[in-house]
């Protein structure tokens, strides 16, 4: 009998956590159950899961400003 083979997690140095766990400003999440929108106002590094109606919000991805003028 073969021991199975683990799963290696992936090596990641200082700047891919940074990268992953930044927490930036104007940044949306929503409640899909009432339609709540929370912007972020302070960023900084680490965990957010922010929950309403009892269940985690989603990130929502705002269409950019392209353009001249924001048009």
């Amino acid at each position: 009998m073969t021991k199975p083979t683990e799963a290696r997690p992936p090596d990641w140095d200082l700047g891919d956590w940074e990268k992953a766990l930044t927490i930036r400003v104007g940044t949306a999440h929503v409640c899909r159950h009432c339609g709540n929108l929370v912007m972020v106002t302070r960023g900084g590094v680490g965990v957010m899961e922010l929950r309403c109606c009892g269940h985690v919000m989603e990130q929502e991805h705002l269409p950019s400003r392209g353009g001249k003028g924001g048009q």
